[in-house]
């Protein structure tokens, strides 16, 4: 990974942002790429669970098309190896600061997997995501949670959650007032 760093030279920590959602994640990719690319910073969208439909992004706004940089992989225990250097090298080609991950977490609910593997393999994913967060890169990974038996890992979510500089909530819950009379 380039290491980013500010006009001073100095290093520059990125962020873990983790949205949760319970829709379905076509709109919700497709706005937070719109949101993530507004202000013309390249955006690297990591698909592994094959929801990316980039003729969307055709139709989008200029600022969209041009920002985007989209690698597809496979879910599974073989991921994680041909996942990072396939983000390294887009990175390097791009110089993107942002990065999207999309169902990086779904093969870690696969009945096939013991708990306790799965457990191991979040933790090496949180490690990597801190490495990419010191190396200046603002992360943001989606996790779906609806239509999911989950058992006993219903904690996986929430452990990369907790370890996460930031949790939002798809869709965005409407300001509800209350009127005091």
């Amino acid at each position: 990974m380039k290491l980013i760093t500010n006009s001073m030279n100095e290093p520059v920590e990125g962020k873990l942002t983790v949205w949760r959602t319970d829709c379905p994640l076509d709109d919700m990719i497709f706005e937070l790429c719109a949101n993530l690319t507004a202000d013309g910073e390249r955006l690297i969208v990591l698909d592994a669970s094959g929801v990316f439909d980039p003729s969307r992004i055709g139709r989008a706004g200029g600022t969209v098309a041009r920002s985007l940089h989209v690698v597809r992989t496979v879910p599974g225990a073989e991921l994680h190896a041909a996942l990072w250097a396939a983000l390294q090298s887009a990175q390097q080609r791009t110089n993107a600061r942002r990065v999207l991950l999309v169902g990086v977490l779904d093969h870690l609910y696969d009945r096939g997997i013991l708990t306790r593997d799965a457990a191991r393999a979040l933790g090496r994913i949180k490690l990597v995501f801190e490495a990419l967060t010191r190396s200046g890169l603002d992360v943001t990974v989606v996790c779906k949670t609806e239509g999911r038996e989950t058992g006993a890992r219903t904690y996986l979510a929430s452990s990369l959650c907790a370890f996460a500089q930031e949790v939002r909530y798809w869709p965005l819950a409407t300001q509800e007032y209350v009127d005091g009379a």
